[in-house]
């Protein structure tokens, strides 16, 4: 069984010969590199899936003299026990770092907990994201028709929620959607 890391790399060219060397790398120390995503600075995420921490380390090293290394997660450990307010504020974080699947995994625990209308408003943040991450994917109807879905669920619940103005998210989203054109904002 593979084990699976989160990698952001910046400093890379935003040409696919960066990917594909990135790629290359990672084949030839027997891991994957899977599901790329960039950040409005060009930073690119991906999954890299390894033999183990030991390999995984290895292709860290491999790839340093291409890219700097933003931050790396090993996703096999469980997150350590957190109080909500805490994961709120990790969430709001990530989503401001365009660390949208990291905000998405966040939001998901707390949405298991949760029920009526915040469950369906924490559900469209959720979905947000999920948008978010597939435009970084470079899947621009995938990301606008779930940004379609989202922005249904907005309406629930108060207009702040866990100190980010559920309006101005609405309207953001709003926007997004009427001219096609990604903007990345804060919550």
């Amino acid at each position: 069984m593979l084990l699976r890391f989160l990698v952001r790399l910046s400093g890379l060219e935003k040409e696919d010969s960066q990917l594909q060397a990135v790629r290359t790398i990672a084949r030839a120390l027997g891991t994957e590199a899977k599901n790329p995503k960039r950040t409005s600075t060009g930073a690119l995420e991906l999954d890299v899936f390894a033999p183990s921490k030991a390999d995984f380390d290895l292709f860290l090293a491999a790839v340093r003299p291409l890219a700097n290394l933003d931050f790396s997660k090993d996703l096999n450990v469980a997150p350590p026990f957190k109080a909500e307010t805490e994961l709120f504020d990790e969430a709001w974080g990530y989503f401001n770092d365009e660390r949208y699947w990291e905000c998405h995994e966040v939001l998901e625990g707390i949405w298991k907990t949760k029920t009526g209308e915040e469950k369906i408003l924490l559900q469209g943040i959720i979905l947000v994201c999920a948008a978010f991450v597939h435009h970084q994917k470079d899947e621009p109807e995938v990301a606008l028709g779930v940004m379609r879905r989202a922005i249904r669920q907005l309406g629930y619940g108060s207009e702040i929620y866990h100190g980010v103005s559920v309006p101005t998210l609405n309207a953001r989203c709003a926007e997004i959607l009427a001219t096609g054109k990604w903007l990345n904002f804060k919550v």
